[in-house]
């Protein structure tokens, strides 16, 4: 079992509580500025970020980004977009889609890649576990 699965080990937990615990996860994996969940119209919905890392511009950033990753896609007849990498000099943003929006991990310059990837897909299939359901449920009318 792995660190990520805290938030959906407890009993009864919100699934807000569960993201939550996600994110906060992904931000301590090693050589982390830290990790974000962002719904598709870039409003926060949980954050986990180092001091001097703005979470507003940041959810700005991979909303506009993720958008347009799905719309070049489908453009594209490439199929759904999964997950992204954009990398400088002075780190890596991963963004990957879920259910509820887009998962943010952004990396120190020497973070272990592949390490960090494993811990987003984890993240993002932990999401949706928690929240699968809940697109399941017909709406009462």
């Amino acid at each position: 079992m792995t660190r990520l699965r805290l938030g959906l080990e407890l009993d009864g937990a919100s699934r807000g509580r569960q993201v939550h615990d996600i994110v906060q996860g992904l931000a301590r994996l090693p050589a982390m500025r830290g990790a974000l969940v962002v719904a598709p119209d870039g409003f926060v919905i949980a954050a986990a970020l180092s001091e001097g890392v703005a979470a507003e511009p940041l959810a700005a950033l991979a909303a506009t980004l993720g958008r347009d990753l799905e719309v070049g896609a489908t453009r594209l007849g490439r199929g759904a977009f999964q997950t992204a990498m954009f990398s400088a000099d002075d780190g890596t943003i991963f963004l990957a889609t879920s259910l509820i929006g887009y998962v943010v991990v952004v990396a120190e310059p020497q973070a272990n890649l592949p390490s960090v990837r494993s811990g987003l897909t984890e993240a993002v299939a932990l999401i949706e576990a928690a929240w699968g359901g809940a697109s399941a449920t017909p709406a009462e009318g």
